[in-house]
């Protein structure tokens, strides 16, 4: 009940955030086989008044909570309506005998908790997370079941949050859909750390992490010293990027949230390992000091909340410091694969640091085949076989499988400040992992360098209408010299012209620091930023080094005002109609561009139309090439050199790739 005592305190701030924040307007061409499709000039409030027999009890919830008026005008709202014998199930389990014993709070609540300001039909839906939150700022999930109907047949269920199903799809009304559901929607009360302790098939690994004394950091969750002015929040700014306007809404509140990946105790038993002491020492063989010398004799043994302690390194690199709510939402949205990656070249992929110091891991999606999932440490392209082709040069490694959001549908994987997801294999930073998998060109997409744009569901996220994005006052891992600028991230659409139909916009006087993602070994790496030269946006000076105190100007400063083939200090040429598909000519071209500090962009994704590489505003400017220590955190000043305080820089993604990758015919994509 505490838990939910600091929902209802923040949940007031979610839910008119939301509603300002506009609709996802949605359509059904036909009707979906089995729907009651009964659009008929009601409002989601009509609809319940109509169905009063049915929906007495939430329609009470409703006006108590004063929610009834908003689903009684204008807006586009997902209804997931539960009944009466749902709701009477509820006060049941909460030995409640009537709805007069709910408090305004639980109203509250139970309301936020079944609207979602945007428009969802069963099309719009795929398994995992739902594009948008809650009014409770909350994600809700899909999964499916089964259950076997009187003449023996199987039907298959849609399952909000795992156990509250659908009964009744897609009910149009003015003001959104109606989705009937036979049980309330479970909203998680408890911290991550506490809802593993309760899990019985991950014994193992939650007596190492308690063990490490993690406690503590998981039971974070909210930033009280975090403020925004209400008109930023509720009415939110205009900002432009790419040339077009942006309505950017602050977010409201700065939380912590987690994800932790964890193996089931029966995955540790395939590799004999039983029981703690067997853990501790898988983990001192994988993270011993012949791999980490600089850890070797700086640690006692028996002190396990070391940083430095192997069993530490285990557990911590098994966690991210953000909010992922199914596997899912790892990689970019379906819509968003199917539009601008071409996965006959490259699996869509991320990057994260994890609460190990300085450790990174990918995870990449297959699309199809028998190995479709998601993936992490994984090498290699789309569905692996025996007989499959070596990968720069090495043989395709299968990595760990991320559990689907219905292979966990019997696992009580959602807290209050984060997620929990089984893994098929035991996820390691084994120096394999780190000399080899990782030994790769790194794309990371600049929507997933704060935790903050994760948590928040900025990332990826659907729009309302038109051109919108969720703002943000010093990030996580953001710095800044000034105020004097607008950072937003943008939300995601298909015919957004960037990596992966998000990204970062800044417009204004921007003068920022970043703190960049961690290199899996030490050596020489190329940064690279991508490049979008238009009218409208300035001109940069970039500065890297190992503190915001030591950073050094890496020459001249980018000049995104042009598009590369405007630009003579580029010698940017099409491979089409400069160079005609000519392939000495084109790696002559390649060759000069990178002798000028620059390269095209890749040809594995797309506009939506074209490939990057052939589109002379997308190209890379390489910011420098030089020693890493992958011990150490690195810092990119981004600072605008001209003042203009409508310049824009849409910051779409980065790249560390390493000597052996660049040195030895890297590939295109």
């Amino acid at each position: 009940m505490k838990i939910f005592k600091q929902i209802y305190k923040y949940g007031l701030m979610a839910v008119i955030t939301l509603m300002c924040l506009g609709s996802l307007t949605s359509c059904v061409d036909e009707q979906v086989p089995g729907n009651r499709y009964t659009f008929t000039g009601e409002t989601i409030a009509d609809f319940l008044q109509n169905n009063s027999e049915e929906f007495s009890s939430f329609i009470t919830i409703l006006k108590r909570a004063n929610t009834w008026g908003e689903l009684d005008t204008y807006g586009h709202y997902t209804c997931f309506a539960p009944t009466n014998d749902a709701i009477d199930a509820y006060l049941k389990q909460r030995e409640m005998t009537s709805l007069d014993e709910l408090t305004k709070e639980d109203c509250d609540t139970l309301s936020w908790t079944h609207l979602i300001n945007s428009t969802f039909f069963m099309s719009d839906m795929t398994e995992g997370s739902l594009p948008s939150v809650n009014l409770l700022n909350r994600f809700l999930t899909l999964s499916y079941d089964s259950t076997m109907l009187e003449d023996g047949r199987y039907r298959l269920r849609h399952c909000i949050n795992k156990t509250s199903h659908i009964i009744q799809l897609d009910d149009t009304v003015e003001n959104g859909v109606v989705q009937v559901v036979d049980s309330v929607i479970k909203v998680a009360g408890d911290y991550v750390f506490d809802v593993l302790k309760e899990n019985n098939d991950t014994k193992l690994f939650f007596e190492a992490l308690n063990m490490v004394g993690l406690e503590d950091s998981l039971k974070k969750w909210r930033d009280e010293t975090y403020s925004v002015s209400y008109d930023s929040v509720y009415e939110g700014v205009i900002g432009v990027g790419g040339g077009s306007e942006y309505k950017v809404y602050y977010w409201g509140e700065k939380v912590t949230n987690f994800t932790v990946l964890v193996e089931p105790d029966s995955v540790y038993a395939k590799h004999g390992i039983n029981n703690i002491d067997d853990l501790i020492a898988y983990a001192n063989e994988v993270y011993n000091d012949a791999y980490y010398p600089e850890h070797a004799g700086k640690y006692n043994p028996e002190d396990y909340r070391d940083r430095r302690h192997p069993l530490n390194k285990f557990v911590s690199y098994h966690i991210l410091p953000f909010c992922v709510p199914s596997e899912a939402n790892f990689n970019c949205r379906k819509d968003i694969i199917e539009s601008r990656c071409i996965t006959a070249l490259i699996d869509p992929e991320d990057y994260f640091e994890t609460l190990m110091p300085h450790s990174v891991m990918r995870v990449s999606t297959v699309t199809s085949g028998a190995d479709k999932g998601v993936y992490i440490n994984r090498r290699g392209i789309g569905t692996l076989t025996s007989s499959s082709t070596e990968f720069e040069g090495r043989a395709d490694h299968r990595g760990v499988k991320i559990y689907t959001t219905t292979e966990m549908a019997n696992v009580n994987s959602e807290a209050c400040n984060g997620y929990i997801h089984y893994v098929d294999d035991i996820l390691e930073y084994s120096d394999f992992v780190r000399n080899d998998i990782l030994n790769r060109r790194m794309r990371i997409d600049c929507a997933t360098l704060s935790p903050d744009f994760m948590t928040s569901g900025a990332r990826q996220r659907k729009p309302s209408s038109g051109n919108e994005g969720i703002g943000f006052l010093q990030p996580t891992n953001f710095y800044s010299y000034n105020n004097d600028y607008t950072m937003w991230v943008r939300s995601s659409v298909t015919n957004n012209w960037s990596y992966q139909g998000d990204g970062v916009d800044l417009m204004g006087n921007y003068d920022i620091i970043l703190k960049l993602p961690p290199i899996p070994f030490s050596g020489t790496w190329e940064l690279r930023l991508s490049y979008r030269g238009y009218e409208g946006c300035g001109v940069v000076q970039n500065y890297v080094g190992d503190s915001p105190s030591t950073l050094v100007p890496c020459g001249i400063p980018t000049d995104l005002r042009l598009a590369a083939n405007d630009n003579p200090n580029i010698g940017w040429l099409s491979d089409t109609e400069d160079l005609e598909d000519d392939e000495e000519l084109i790696k002559a071209n390649d060759k000069s561009m990178k002798n000028r500090g620059y390269m095209k962009g890749p040809d594995s994704h797309t506009n939506g139309e074209t490939a990057f590489r052939h589109l002379s505003t997308m190209a890379r400017r390489i910011i420098v090439s030089q020693y890493f220590d992958a011990g150490k955190d690195y810092y990119l000043r981004m600072k605008l050199v001209l003042d203009n305080p409508m310049a824009e820089m849409n910051f779409d993604y980065m790249e560390w790739c390493p000597k052996s990758i660049y040195d030895n015919n890297e590939d295109r994509h």
